[in-house]
């Protein structure tokens, strides 16, 4: 089983499953900024891994793993409405955010209601005791580290201590943890056994980390339209993202004030992320993340082979196809 051919079919029926999902109109200022949530979705990566997988562990159909994908996404979504107004950003896969379109409050009942929707997704379990008395806390527990990693990146914006190590750690929470719970998911769905969902967890979740690192760079190495978000504003305010902290690491003092002027609002308004890109290429700081990368793709080769041989194409397949991003 090929993840991209995988991913290419499923897309299309899970988005319009997806959207489907929400049929209530009233109130207005409810339902309007959800729906628009549900339309403009990004790459949908989290509901495909976790169909994929219990298609590769079982063979299952991908309308039984639909209700499970869809409380993934729509959770996914949902801290993405908070992160938004938290981030101030007003771009989202190219559209303009919930709070920019209509207002703050709207867009945090957007988010509220859309978490609510997605538990409910579950009931689709119900007659499955076990299965749904476990899917439950996995998904609820995802969630609450989501919520600490977001805590911990807003606070390390205050802080000019942050290590790499806490940097990971928090990724890990908020961007890894529920990558890897969408896998487990499918896993159990699929019936894998404990140890094998743990694998594939475990797996996912250094897949997860490597997403985001990728992601830091191309907050520095892309270009707004083909994001489809708004850059540099990680600069401006701070965060404490993978390449600002490897940088902080192997820039001499010099050079390190002069990636903290590029980064000054006034400097990235005026001149964008340019200057302090150039500044990290030519002091060699991508091609040592770069090799990181292949470091932690390297690790996750090794843990396919742990799982059963009818599912490692699955997943090297899958491996190959999130790591090969360029927005």
């Amino acid at each position: 089983m090929d993840f991209e051919r995988y991913y290419r079919d499923f897309v299309p029926r899970f988005s319009k499953e997806l959207q489907g999902r929400v049929r209530t109109s009233a109130p207005e200022s409810l339902y309007a900024p959800l729906r628009y949530v549900l339309r403009h979705t990004g790459k949908q990566l989290r509901p495909a891994v976790l169909s994929a997988t219990a298609a590769a562990f079982g063979g299952i159909s991908r309308e039984r793993s639909f209700p499970a994908a869809c409380c993934i996404e729509m959770i996914h979504n949902f801290t993405l409405v908070h992160d938004d107004i938290m981030d101030a950003d007003l771009l989202r896969h190219g559209e303009a955010t919930v709070h920019a379109r209509w207002d703050t409050d709207k867009a945090i009942l957007a988010g509220d209601g859309l978490f609510v929707i997605a538990l409910s997704e579950l009931n689709a379990y119900r007659r499955e005791p076990e299965l749904y008395s476990r899917l439950l806390p996995l998904i609820l527990g995802a969630v609450l580290r989501v919520c600490e990693g977001q805590a911990e990146d807003m606070e390390f914006e205050d802080r000019q201590d942050v290590s790499l190590d806490e940097y990971l750690n928090m990724v890990t929470k908020k961007t890894a943890r529920l990558l890897a719970v969408a896998g487990r998911t499918g896993a159990r769905i699929g019936d894998a056994s404990e140890e094998e969902e743990k694998i594939v967890g475990k797996l996912l979740l250094e897949l997860g980390i490597v997403f985001q690192i990728q992601d830091d760079l191309l907050e520095l190495t892309s270009d707004p339209v083909q994001m489809g978000k708004t850059l540099g504003s990680d600069l401006v305010k701070g965060k404490k993202t993978y390449p600002y902290l490897f940088a902080r690491q192997e820039l001499s003092p010099e050079r390190w004030r002069e990636f903290l002027v590029h980064t000054e609002e006034a400097n990235i308004a005026r001149y964008g992320t340019e200057p302090a890109r150039r500044l990290l290429e030519e002091n060699l700081i991508f091609d040592k993340i770069f090799k990181i990368i292949k470091l932690y793709n390297e690790n996750i080769q090794e843990m396919i082979l742990d799982l059963p041989p009818r599912t490692r194409e699955m997943f090297r397949s899958m491996v190959s196809f999130i790591m090969d991003r360029d927005k």
